[in-house]
């Protein structure tokens, strides 16, 4: 079955919606409970995919009584056999250290750039984790084979990963509607790595926008070494796809209203009869400090100061819906916002005239429309946003083009609505000549700005947002574990032994840094052990064997550290240049190789050395090298792509080639490859009937491919690889060459005997 066939099988998918609170909530009135609509723009897009997949949604009631009543229990049934939602309750230890704890006070500022505003408790945590854990088991008492699970929000970090150990066949896709931080901020949170490894248990990650996504991908990157591409991630033999798809409105629930609700057209008659003779400045947000209003505020202060030719003709209606109001942060808030009025209509009121008229309420959809329709300029100057669907409502509003929508460059919304006038909320004096701008700017440049809005909100509206999160959640299900490359299996060691001492003849090849030493932040410090070092000699002792150490490294390290080791080949720069046991010499196989085209290489190594802090050149006989492992990793891999790519167009019709290794870019020449190396070894032995190649960088490929089909080749490493097999670390494939060396299983006991106290030492030190 193809991937169209599939995706078409998969589109009748049931779909399961997790969020932190459902589109109803349950509220007490005396002795009796009652359901109540919740506001939010989610249930829009859910309820046709919902409809359409007979899916079911679950999330919190919002209630935190332990005590049941048939009142209760009869709303909770309603849900369940009606609208198909299932409510999760949360006891009030658990739901205030979830959700005022970790999530409203941890999460919310900190992905808001606000780290200073962060407040972690350790038993909020634990709180986190628990009503983690309870969705999860909720969500389990109702998955099916082939059902979709989408989960949305900050709440629930952690909930992908749990899932996917208790269900690793569970398709998952996760959803953040707030922003994700820069690295420097992410990485403040305590339990920073649990959360992303969290987020990494979906199939499939979307953000509202590229920016965050990128820094999701250098945040997984700095905190867990995961490199990424940007539309996905690979975690072993399961891929994560990434995406930036910002979420939409319902357009037609406010064009509607205009032109089909009597109350919202008299409303909107209203309006402009009693600011008939302004123009109007619309504010429209949740009592946040995220939002800039005091900023806003104090910006439309500056423009009545500087501009009071508009005193008496423009007015701010500024409506500021209450939330949260208990915690201190957001009461001291709202006194702030409370005084700055009073202090701009105080100063400037007249008689006839107030700079400023406040709502502060939650209102509803057919007077905001009146509001949206009615304003000449929309303000949507948040400090931080995920997006903002306020600046998508407004522009919905306005099928003539006749307004103006200044928007705030750190709102997520930004990223598509270019056309509006773009701010930084934070600089006052630029805001404030921004309104004057928007207020006088001709009808021209004003339809032309607005239309653009409006076809582009209509056409990527919340109903297209959803069906392309589904599609791309069960597209990226059906790819999860279909790498682009040959990955290598886990090597079964005990397969491995047992040819290797059944063999009457045998050639081990071993790569060196990253395969048996680990990296180290400069080349010369990577010394090898004295195990290792004991290691080979006793490979080497074997008359069957014929053992080579293949390695990047230059001339003077390998014989500085190895060429004490009898019997051992060494193979330097990559194969540049080889060291005999047998002539006891060095041979080139290239002698008439020039090194003109240092000359030109080096200057542009040495400039990408002073543009990336940390970086060095290490200068070999045959090959030039730029290391960036102490540098910053995103910016060292960024710029090493771009080193290569400039050195592949320059280096076209030259005999050498740039090759990016591990935190590497090399400069080699071409025929300088680890497969020429295997080669001279067979003219030792054409026909070993065992041959192992071990090796972590992409210089290890050449050999790979050179070997027979019946070679044990090893990728030290779970990375793209020709090598059939793969082991986690340097330190599995030491173990693996100790492992060699004991006795074969038919050995004798009496044979094994025969060892020398010294050597059962040297076997345990091994």
């Amino acid at each position: 079955m193809n991937l169209k066939t599939n995706l078409k099988s998969m589109n009748r998918q049931r779909v399961i919606v997790v969020s932190n609170r459902l589109p109803v909530s349950l509220k007490r009135g005396g002795t009796l409970w009652h359901s109540r609509a919740t506001a939010g723009g989610l249930a829009t897009a859910m309820h046709p995919i919902l409809r359409g997949s007979d899916g079911i949604w679950i999330g919190w009631s919002g209630d935190t009584s332990t005590a049941t009543d048939e009142s209760r229990e009869a709303i909770l049934e309603e849900w369940k056999t009606k609208h198909r939602y299932f409510a999760v309750d949360l006891d009030p230890e658990t739901a205030q250290g979830f959700y005022e704890g970790i999530a409203n006070q941890a999460l919310w500022p900190l992905f808001h750039h606000f780290p200073s505003l962060l407040r972690f408790e350790p038993e909020h945590w634990l709180a986190y984790v628990r009503a983690n854990e309870i969705f999860r088991d909720e969500i389990l008492k109702h998955v099916q084979e082939d059902d979709l699970v989408w989960i949305h929000d900050y709440h629930f970090l952690l909930l992908p990963q749990m899932l996917r150990k208790a269900r690793p066949d569970i398709s998952i896709g996760f959803f953040l509607h707030v922003p994700f931080p820069s690295s420097s901020v992410f990485r403040i949170i305590p339990k920073r790595e649990e959360l992303l490894q969290g987020m990494l248990g979906a199939d499939y990650l979307g953000f509202h926008t590229y920016r965050y996504l990128q820094h999701f991908r250098t945040s997984i990157l700095r905190l867990l070494g995961l490199t990424s591409q940007m539309d996905h991630v690979e975690l072993g033999k399961r891929i994560v796809r990434l995406d930036a798809l910002p979420i939409g409105i319902a357009p037609h629930q406010f064009t509607d209203l205009l032109t089909k609700g009597a109350g919202t057209r008299n409303q909107l008659a209203e309006i402009r009869q009693r600011f008939g003779y302004c123009k109007i400045l619309l504010g429209v947000d949740r009592l946040d400090y995220t939002k800039g209003i005091p900023e806003r505020l104090r910006a439309y202060r500056k423009f009545l100061q500087d501009y009071p030719e508009w005193h008496g003709k423009v007015v701010l209606i500024q409506v500021a819906v209450p939330s949260r109001e208990r915690v201190p942060r957001y009461s001291r808030l709202r006194r702030e916002v409370d005084e700055l009025i009073g202090e701009i209509n105080g100063d400037w009121s007249t008689p006839n005239w107030s700079p400023i008229t406040y709502l502060r309420r939650n209102l509803p959809q057919a007077e905001l429309a009146a509001l949206y329709a009615s304003a000449d300029v929309a303000l949507v100057t948040p400090l931080r946003d995920g997006l903002n669907l306020v600046a998508k409502e407004y522009v919905a509003c306005k099928s003539s083009g006749d307004g103006v929508l200044v928007l705030s460059e750190f709102a997520g919304a930004a990223a598509e609505m270019g056309e509006a006038l773009l701010v930084n909320p934070y600089d006052e004096e630029s805001l404030s000549s921004t309104i004057l701008r928007a207020l006088t700017l001709n009808e021209t440049e004003k339809r032309q700005r607005m239309m653009a809005l409006y076809k582009r909100v209509h056409k990527n509206n919340v109903f297209a947002w959803g069906d392309r999160f589904i599609k791309n959640l069960t597209t990226a299900v059906l790819t999860r574990s279909e790498q682009p490359h040959n990955e290598p299996l886990l090597l079964e060691k005990a397969q491995l032994v047992s040819a290797f001492n059944k063999a009457q003849s045998r050639l081990i090849m071993l790569d060196y840094d990253g395969t048996l030493a680990p990296f180290a932040p400069l080349p010369q410090t990577a010394v090898p052990s004295q195990n290792l070092i004991n290691l080979l000699e006793r490979l080497v002792e074997d008359e069957h064997s014929t053992v080579a150490l293949i390695s990047g490294r230059s001339r003077a390290d390998l014989e500085r550290w190895f060429a004490g080791i009898p019997n051992l080949w060494i193979a330097a720069e990559h194969g540049a240049i080889l060291w005999s046991p047998i002539s006891r010499t060095w041979e080139q196989p290239h002698r008439d190789a020039s090194h003109e085209w240092k000359k030109c290489v080096f200057p542009i190594l040495e400039h990408f050395v002073d543009r990336t802090p940390g970086s060095f050149i290490e200068e070999k006989e045959f090959s030039l090298v730029w290391h960036y492992r102490m540098a910053d990793p995103e910016f060292g891999d960024w710029l090493a792509n771009d080193l290569v790519a400039n050195l592949d167009h320059m280096l076209a019709e030259s005999p050498v080639k740039a090759v990016k290794g591990q935190k590497t870019v090399e400069v080699k020449s071409l025929w300088a490859n680890k497969g020429q190396v295997y080669s001279r070894l067979m003219l030792v032995d054409a026909a070993p009937e065992f041959i192992m190649a071990a090796g972590d960088d992409v210089t290890d490929e050449d050999l790979f491919a050179r070997l027979p089909e019946s070679a044990w080749t090893i990728h030290v490493g779970r990375n793209e690889s020709r090598a059939k097999y793969y082991l986690s670390n340097n330190d599995e494939m030491v173990a693996l060459l100790a492992q060699l060396l004991e006795p074969d299983d038919t050995t004798t006991v009496e044979n094994s005997n025969l060892l020398t106290s010294s050597e059962h030492a040297l076997a345990a030190k091994i």
